[in-house]
C-alpha cells in the first residue's frame, strides 16, 4: 500500500472504537523472517495514538513445562500481561517424520473472540497476515457493517488481505522494534 494510502487509512480510523486480535504464531514466524522483533508494549502505544483502543487480545499456545521454550515464553507473558489480555492454550506438538511440529491454530478462537465483540467496535484490528481470516473480513463488513483492518509484515501479508484496508508492520519498524 502507499504511504497516502496508509494515510488516508489512518486518518479514517481516527477516534473508532477498535478492538485488536494478535496472532502470536503468525507475528513470531514473521519477525524472524524479517530479522526484527515487535515490541507488543510499542504497538499498543502507536495504537492507542491512532484510535480508540478498547483491548488487545493476545493469542498464544503455551509450551509444556519440559520445553526448552517455556521459560522464555514464560518470561515475555509476564511482561506484557499487565498491558494485553493473554488468551491461552496448549501448544499441540505433532511428530513429523523427523521431527516435533509445535502449533497452537488460534484462527478459530481469534475469529470466535470477533464474533463476539464485533458488535461493541467500530473497528477490528487484525495482526496477522494469514488468508485464513479473508472470510472474517467479509463477515466484518457485509453481515456486520463494521471496518477491519489487517495489519502484517509485507513478506507476510497474504494477497487475498491485500485487497482491504492494510497496514505494513515494516513501515513503523523505526517505533515498534525491540530494543
Amino acid at each position: 500500500m502507499s504511504k497516502n494510502g496508509s494515510e488516508k487509512i489512518l486518518k479514517s480510523i481516527a477516534e473508532m472504537k477498535a478492538g485488536v486480535f494478535i496472532d502470536d504464531s503468525n507475528l513470531y514466524h514473521a519477525c524472524k523472517k524479517n530479522g526484527w522483533r515487535v515490541d507488543l508494549l510499542k504497538l499498543k502505544k502507536l495504537l492507542e495514538g491512532l484510535c480508540n483502543l478498547q483491548f488487545i487480545n493476545y493469542y498464544v499456545g503455551i509450551p509444556e513445562k519440559n520445553d526448552s521454550a517455556y521459560k522464555g515464553t514464560e518470561k515475555f507473558l509476564n511482561k506484557i500481561k499487565k498491558s494485553i489480555t493473554i488468551k491461552a492454550k496448549k501448544l499441540k506438538y505433532i511428530p513429523a517424520r523427523k521431527s516435533i511440529i509445535k502449533k497452537a491454530d488460534v484462527d478459530v478462537e481469534i475469529t470466535l473472540d470477533v464474533v463476539r465483540n464485533v458488535d461493541d467496535l467500530e473497528l477490528i484490528i487484525i495482526i496477522s497476515g494469514d488468508s485464513d481470516f479473508h472470510e472474517l473480513k467479509n463477515y466484518t463488513i457485509k453481515d456486520k457493517g463494521k471496518n477491519i483492518i489487517f495489519i502484517a509484515f509485507r513478506k507476510n501479508m497474504a494477497w487475498e488481505l491485500r485487497n482491504c484496508w492494510h497496514l505494513f508492520i515494516d513501515d513503523y519498524q523505526d517505533n515498534l522494534k525491540c530494543a
